[in-house]
């Protein structure tokens, strides 16, 4: 069994932030046990920006046992440089997850920009949330 977190927010923070309405949703497939919670750390704001960084996010004492030997799902709302996501999992292996998967939910793109139009161009297939975008499975217990 694994475990999911959210990347917390600073500037809207807790069960208003757009993230947590993703997570309520997403609570029959998650049950309780299995959700922690990232609190901000220390070094959030410190340089060097745009670069992924130990205690940018801690685990809390309680979440613990939640973490240690498993898989924990990484869900981001947004990804611009990945610095928050690739912190919130130098965090969580630091506190014992075995492996970290991060999940990001929208993706600026531009398609003035040529990676990103290619990327635009190439895409064929509806999205599908409940589907791994690496393997194409569907996820268990939702076919």
């Amino acid at each position: 069994m694994g475990a999911i977190t959210f990347i917390p927010s600073a500037n809207c923070p807790g069960p208003e932030h757009p993230s947590a309405g993703l997570a309520r949703q997403i609570a029959d497939l998650n049950p309780a046990a299995r959700r922690i919670r990232l609190k901000i750390g220390p070094a959030f704001a410190s340089e060097p920006f745009r670069s992924p960084r130990i205690g940018r996010f801690v685990v809390a004492q309680e979440f613990q046992p939640a973490i240690h030997g498993r898989h924990v799902l990484v869900v981001d709302d947004t990804w611009v440089s990945g610095d928050k996501a690739q912190s919130a999992a130098l965090a969580l292996k630091a506190s014992g997850a075995t492996k970290v998967t991060i999940l990001c939910v929208a993706r600026l793109l531009k398609y003035d920009w040529d990676d990103h139009r290619l990327l635009i161009e190439d895409l064929n297939d509806p999205y599908d949330a409940l589907r791994c975008p690496v393997t194409g499975d569907s996820c268990p217990g939702t076919d």
